[in-house]
């Protein structure tokens, strides 16, 4: 048996092992070129992967873990807040630290995670190899996972499913054959496992613990995605139990590059579900780029690229408080490409009553605005160099509204934006200024009323001078946005409210450029698909990385990732 780095054993050997459990567990090493913090960091985390930590479970205290290594209390403070911020551990305050468990129990009628559903709702047609399946005595993890004995009958299963003759997916998973009797019998080519499942345990399924995590494919992944060893790919782990809580799957979902994550809940009206993430968007190649469009997508690359360095630099300036990294990172190329392509700042040449307005509504991640705010000329180094905290300070880590720097609005609360948004376009053009308002949203913030209100009023004045972003990062401070609640699909919903709905890539500065410029006579919503995190390895997709402090560790990693994607954009 080999495992990943989820503990997930594969029956064939041909995945990477990790560490043996218990391997690193040895004393700390003064001499060692990695800090006591990191050194003690590695060995937890191995506990953790070893099961010798198990999920759920509440690990020693700070005191024990002192004694035993012979670290000081900052040394072991150091390595928690680490593995907390890999999602590995969670704190609870006055009662101490557990080993996360990653559960999110899917809300209404949501479905668990099935890609089969997703595709077949979706109209999507798709084929199904199956490359293994054998009925095998259960290894231990899988009998940890599945409450089982060990050596009790499992199935173990390797499929792969492809859409217009390409991979997309591969799927590995173990079957509790105890609690689905006969399920090694189903013809797993022409019926989806969730539905065997069912059928045979006679049961319904009704809780997913997830976990995802970005890695690359390696050689065996790769050859079943048809990609490359080092191409980066989104694995999903996943336990999936009965409504009686009866674990019946383990599983590991490999997506192929270029493809969205299936989403949780399917729309019965044959529309995208919340936010799309309903289905497998694969990417057409785009017709080649003139020179110009090349040089406009490297300016603005490297102005994203200046975002993200900017963020990091102010968390790691303040490394006593918290930053909103994951929610400003993901809307950088929004930023880059508003201040940097389409607005008119009113520092470019154009009278100061006729510039364009820009609210971020979405306040806790306006410290990605200040990095092209000072490229513009909006705030100056000087107050870049009084901080963000203090009698002071000019700029702060929430806005405060200061109209001479062109900061709109002072904001914190969510939900408030867009109606000041509207009220600010309804000005200009009562006014008869040619100046636009742009205003960004985040997708969690649309479960607030206030947005829907505010988009009301926007389509029935047809205020065509305002353009709203939503950053779609599909997730939020509970966890995926589907999943904390389900609102609809929110194409359709802007759609029905008399906006000119695009949809993005939110990451691709040029389509991003696209869909902002040129307003028509309706106002307009720009849907950004992004990720949340974006531009770092270890934050993307992590919602811990929602509001989160950096520390040194994280800023040296970070700094290296930057340096290389810079590296990258001036070579292509």
């Amino acid at each position: 048996m080999a495992d990943t780095d989820f503990g997930f054993p594969t029956p064939d050997g041909r995945a990477e092992a990790p560490a043996a459990a218990g391997q690193g567990a040895t004393l700390l090493s003064p001499s060692s070129p990695d800090p006591l913090h990191v050194q003690l960091a590695r060995i937890m985390r191995e506990k953790i992967r070893s099961h010798e930590w198990r999920r759920g479970s509440y690990i020693p205290s700070e005191s024990e873990l002192m004694a035993r290594f012979g670290v000081s209390r900052g040394t072991v403070r150091k390595a928690i807040g680490t593995l907390v911020a890999e999602g590995l551990l969670q704190t609870r305050k006055g009662s101490g630290t557990i080993v996360a468990d990653g559960g999110i129990a899917l809300p209404g009628n949501a479905k668990s995670f099935s890609f089969a559903a997703a595709l077949r709702d979706g109209g999507v047609r798709y084929v199904t190899r199956v490359l293994a399946k054998e009925v095998l005595p259960a290894p231990a993890a899988v009998a940890m996972q599945l409450q089982l004995d060990e050596g009790a009958p499992v199935l173990f299963m390797r499929r792969v499913r492809s859409v217009g003759g390409h991979p997309v997916v591969c799927q590995e998973s173990w079957e509790n054959l105890a609690a689905c009797p006969g399920l090694e019998q189903a013809d797993f080519g022409t019926e989806s496992l969730f539905d065997a499942v069912e059928r045979c345990s006679g049961g319904k399924v009704t809780l997913s613990h997830m976990q995802y995590a970005s890695r690359r494919a390696g050689v065996e992944h790769g050859g079943y995605l048809g990609c490359s060893a080092d191409d980066p790919v989104m694995v999903l782990e996943q336990r999936i139990e009965l409504a009686d809580a009866t674990p019946i799957e383990w599983s590991l979902t490999w997506l192929g590059p270029n493809q969205s994550i299936v989403g949780v809940s399917m729309q019965s009206d044959g529309f995208p579900g919340p936010l799309g993430l309903d289905g497998v968007r694969t990417h057409e190649p785009a017709a080649p780029e003139d020179p110009g469009t090349r040089e406009l997508r490297r300016r603005l690359e490297l102005d994203a690229l200046a975002v993200r360095r900017g963020v990091v630099e102010l968390g790691h300036r303040y490394p006593w408080s918290s930053f909103h990294f994951g929610g400003a990172l993901s809307m950088a190329e929004i930023v880059a490409v508003l201040f940097g392509e389409v607005m008119h700042t009113g520092r470019d040449g154009t009278p100061w009553a006729e510039r364009d307005r820009f609210v971020v509504s979405k306040a806790h991640a306006s410290v990605a605005l200040y990095p092209m705010m000072l490229r513009c000329g909006l705030i100056s180094q000087e107050d870049v160099d009084r901080g963000l905290f203090g009698p002071d300070a000019r700029i702060f880590k929430h806005p405060q509204r200061d109209a001479s720097r062109g900061i709109e609005i002072s904001g914190g609360s969510l939900g408030m934006g867009l109606g000041y948004a509207a009220g600010l376009a309804l000005a200009q053009r009562r006014k008869r200024l040619p100046g636009r308002v742009f205003c960004v949203v985040g997708d969690g913030e649309c479960d607030e009323g206030s947005v829907w209100e505010s988009a009301a009023f926007i389509g029935y004045k047809r205020l065509s001078n305002l353009t709203v972003i939503v950053d779609a990062n599909g997730m939020q401070l509970d966890g995926p946005t589907a999943q904390v609640l389900d609102n609809g699909p929110i194409n359709r919903k802007f759609t029905s409210f008399g906006f000119d709905v695009l949809e993005v890539d939110g990451h691709d500065v040029i389509q991003l450029a696209d869909a902002l410029r040129n307003p028509g006579d309706r106002p307009r919503a720009v849907i950004a698909r992004t990720t949340k995190g974006k531009g770092l390895s270890f934050a993307e997709g992590n919602v811990l990385w929602h509001d989160i402090a950096l520390t040194d560790e994280y800023y040296e990693r970070a700094t290296r990732e930057l340096d290389a994607r810079e590296e990258a954009i001036r070579d292509e």
